[in-house]
C-alpha cells in the first residue's frame, strides 16, 4: 500500500473508525514484533527492529490518546501514516507493516 493511498483512507474514516483502525494495528505490532525474538530463548534476535516497532507501536497509541481526548494538537494524519509506512533503513519490517495497514483497511472498507 503506497503512502498516499493510506492517507486518503484514513482521512475517511470518522474518529470511531481511526481509533479501530490504529487499536487492531497496536495488536497487528505485537505480532509483527515476535519476528524478534530468539526462537526457543528469552533473547532479542532483532533489537534495532524491535525498537523500531516500540516506536511505532508508541506513535499510535500516543495518537489513541489523543483521539480519545479529542486533541486537535495531535500529528496530522498525513504525518501519523508516514511514520506507520515508511521504513527505508529496514524494507522487510516496512512490508510487514504495510501488509497489516492494508489488511485492515480492507476489513473497515467491508459492509458491516
Amino acid at each position: 500500500m503506497h503512502v498516499q493511498q493510506a492517507i486518503a483512507s484514513f482521512r475517511q474514516y470518522c474518529p470511531q473508525e481511526q481509533s479501530a483502525f490504529l487499536l487492531h494495528l497496536a495488536h497487528a505490532l505485537t505480532i509483527i514484533a515476535r519476528d524478534t525474538y530468539e526462537v526457543g530463548e528469552q533473547g532479542i534476535s532483532q533489537p534495532a527492529r524491535l525498537r523500531r516497532i516500540n516506536e511505532v507501536q508508541h506513535r499510535v497509541t500516543s495518537f489513541l490518546i489523543a483521539l480519545m481526548h479529542q486533541d486537535t494538537q495531535r500529528y496530522p494524519d498525513e504525518v501519523l501514516m508516514g511514520i506507520l509506512l515508511d521504513h527505508a533503513d529496514d524494507l522487510e519490517l516496512q512490508g510487514h507493516i504495510q501488509e497489516a495497514v492494508q489488511h485492515l483497511m480492507t476489513l473497515l472498507a467491508l459492509p458491516r
